[in-house]
């Protein structure tokens, strides 16, 4: 018999999630760094306060690009965002799987989000309400952060997106690339300590 703990339903219980959502994102992290963020996943103080920035009509769908195991996508339908409302775009095919398996519902597309045009279906294009970026873009070069910038035009014109990062100030060279800033959380008790800045075309 396993010795994972289960509870009633005899699902693996919440520790043990917790356990195998750190180890799977410790392991991606290990495999590429510059897709990921940090070594371990957002704090559930972060996960929340990101979910209730969210906007969405009806008829719209929230992104979440870079979701790594899951922990903002499982903030996201605790919030209230329908999970065939939920469309999560992850560029690695393990993370992708571990998505599908534990966000059922979810619309999970392995893809690029430099690529969002060719990513989401043509019917979600222009009905996009927020997308979330867990991609440290810091980390890239203005070229490559222009590129994602303009990807995410082209399928949620004018609507701009959330980035949670881990820099104080603004990641990105908001000027340069178009684009205004706000930060809207600042999360001092998350590990590390995480900001979330709403970018959008500037007018």
């Amino acid at each position: 018999m396993s010795d994972i703990a289960r509870d009633d339903s005899g699902l693996p219980t919440a520790a043990h999630r917790e356990v195998a959502n750190s180890s799977l994102f410790f392991k991606r992290w290990l495999a590429n760094p510059l897709q990921m963020g940090s070594i371990i996943p957002s704090s559930d103080t972060l996960c929340r306060r990101i979910a209730a920035l969210v906007e969405r009509k009806d008829d719209e769908v929230v992104v979440e690009l870079g979701a790594g195991t899951g922990v903002i996508s499982r903030a996201l339908l605790a919030a209230g965002v329908p999970p065939e409302k939920l469309v999560v775009v992850e560029i690695v095919r393990d993370m992708a799987e571990h998505l599908r398996a534990s966000l059922p519902g979810v619309n999970v597309i392995q893809g690029d989000a430099f690529e969002l045009a060719k990513a989401l279906p043509a019917a979600m294009h222009g009905k996009v309400g927020t997308a979330i970026c867990g991609i440290p873009l810091v980390l890239l070069p203005q070229a490559d952060q222009q590129r994602f910038v303009s990807a995410v035009e082209a399928v949620a014109p004018g609507k701009g997106f959330l980035l949670y990062t881990y820099c104080i100030t603004s990641p990105l060279p908001y000027r340069k690339l178009g684009l205004t800033a706000k930060r809207e959380v600042w999360t001092p008790l998350n590990f590390p300590p995480a900001s979330v800045w709403r970018y959008q075309p500037a007018r």
